[in-house]
């Protein structure tokens, strides 16, 4: 039975409660049958009892002639069953009727009949009730036995017996039918919610089973099942986002790698110079590795926040480091790459490692979509209340109706279809979390046709050094 479905089970137990209670329903309807004819029988007796007194009280009131024997033989033959009936002395002697060879095993009790005995006999193979009480007749003490026939009673048992037997498959077909019926309606809510989970696949989390109205275990289950897609679209989106991050950042780490080695087997240099470039692709090596490390932190941690230590920072060497990393990238599109810094050191508060990726971001989208003998160029601006760094470039530029959304997850991806420029749409969307993660504005000025500038904006008033959790990529 384990194996069968629930909606078999249903039916089954359904089946099953229905045919035990008609069976204890019929059982209990007969005892109460089967004891009601059997009081009826005792009433009828015990009535015929009194009226035989009566009738011979009355009779020697009214100083009736005849004997007693002549009065109980009118009597006997009066009364219905009067084969039944005997009059015996203390001592078991017949006084009526006189005479009688029948045997007195049906009119023998066991015990006293001073109070009316009743009690079950066969006679002739008919089944009988017999009574037994001592009375006072005329002043001599008898005990009188009273007999009626079961047969009608019995009769009457039997039929309702049959009739039970008889309804009884068509009650159990009846039950099947109705148990199965009412399993299909009480498993109609879990239909549904199968069909709504086969339907939900890796491609279409967002969908969910439908709750049914009705406040039950079925409800209560729907909301678990999508209180389980819930947390299960977040983990996916979450994984994916991860994913697509750790391939953007080791995009641009390998690009760079490649540049650099590239530049390094098509050219004659010196020794240091080939050292140099191996230093660079080395430090490239070792910034992807921390990249990835950092972000597999994230990935493990249980809400996917990263928490960030803010420190003194350098920008003006935050933005030599940056440039440095991308010229050999620049030089191998065949683009200028300059950069412009103050006299003085310029101090921010903030994460080195993100700070550096935001650089990176937009030096590289800046060199991506700069096209051969352009220009990029990295400023580092201090003002009364600001202080920030500018990357221009002199690419394809951005139209006004996408720089409002240039900042979205993925929109670049959409926006690049008509170019030929590999990237995924996410280094912006980074971008901003990194900013937002600082507390600073990052904004752009573009022309489409005649490059783009992103200026990068921090409070010149530094922060106090704390950690802090940055908010969850969006």
């Amino acid at each position: 039975m384990r194996a069968l479905p629930i909606r078999a089970k249903m039916t089954l137990w359904y089946l099953l409660v229905t045919f035990a209670g008609v069976v204890l329903f019929g059982t209990i309807t007969y005892g109460i049958l089967h004891y009601a004819l059997l009081q009826e029988k005792q009433t009828h007796l015990q009535g015929r009892e009194e009226r035989l007194i009566y009738l011979l009280k009355q009779n020697r009131s009214d100083a009736s002639s005849g004997s007693l024997e002549e009065q109980l033989r009118n009597y006997a033959l009066a009364t219905h069953e009067g084969n039944m009936f005997q009059l015996r002395k203390p001592n078991g002697q017949l006084l009526f009727p006189a005479g009688s060879q029948e045997s007195s095993s049906a009119f023998s009790f066991s015990g006293d009949c001073a109070k009316r005995t009743f009690q079950l006999v066969q006679i002739a193979g008919t089944p009988a009730m017999m009574m037994c009480h001592d009375i006072q007749l005329r002043g001599m003490p008898l005990r009188i036995y009273q007999g009626g026939s079961l047969s009608e009673e019995f009769d009457i048992l039997r039929i309702y017996r049959n009739a039970l037997f008889f309804l009884l498959p068509g009650l159990l077909l009846a039950s099947f039918l109705c148990g199965y019926f009412l399993s299909r309606r009480a498993m109609q809510p879990v239909d549904r919610l199968i069909r709504g989970a086969v339907g939900i696949g890796i491609g279409n989390l967002s969908a969910r089973v439908p709750v049914p109205e009705a406040r039950d275990e079925v409800q209560q289950l729907a909301e678990a099942w999508n209180q389980l897609l819930d947390r299960l679209e977040t983990a996916v989106s979450r994984l994916s986002e991860f994913s697509a991050d750790v391939s953007h950042d080791l995009r641009t780490s390998i690009t760079i790698m490649l540049a650099t080695a590239q530049l390094a087997l098509n050219g004659n240099h010196s020794e240091l110079e080939y050292r140099e470039d191996l230093d660079r692709i080395v430090e490239e090596c070792r910034m992807a590795a921390t990249l990835l490390d950092a972000m597999l932190s994230l990935v493990q941690s249980k809400n996917f926040s990263q928490e960030v230590s803010f420190q003194q920072i350098n920008l003006c060497e935050l933005v030599l480091n940056g440039c440095r990393r991308v010229e050999d990238l620049a030089e191998s599109k065949a683009i200028l790459l300059d950069w412009e810094l103050p006299a003085q050191s310029v101090m921010i508060e903030g994460d080195e490692i993100l700070l550096g990726r935001l650089l990176g971001i937009l030096l590289d989208n800046a060199i991506k979509y700069t096209p051969e003998s352009g220009e990029v160029r990295a400023c580092v601006f201090v003002e009364s209340e600001e202080v920030g760094v500018i990357v221009r470039d002199t690419g394809v530029g951005i139209a006004m109706e996408a720089q409002e959304k240039i900042f979205e997850r993925y929109y670049q991806a959409e926006l690049r279809e008509s170019r030929t420029q590999a990237g995924s749409g996410l280094g912006l969307s980074i971008a901003r979390w990194i900013v937002d993660a600082h507390r600073a504005r990052i904004s752009i000025t573009s022309v489409q046709g005649e490059g783009a500038s992103f200026r990068v904006s921090f409070l010149r008033a530094p922060s106090p050094s704390a950690a802090v959790v940055l908010p969850e990529l969006t």
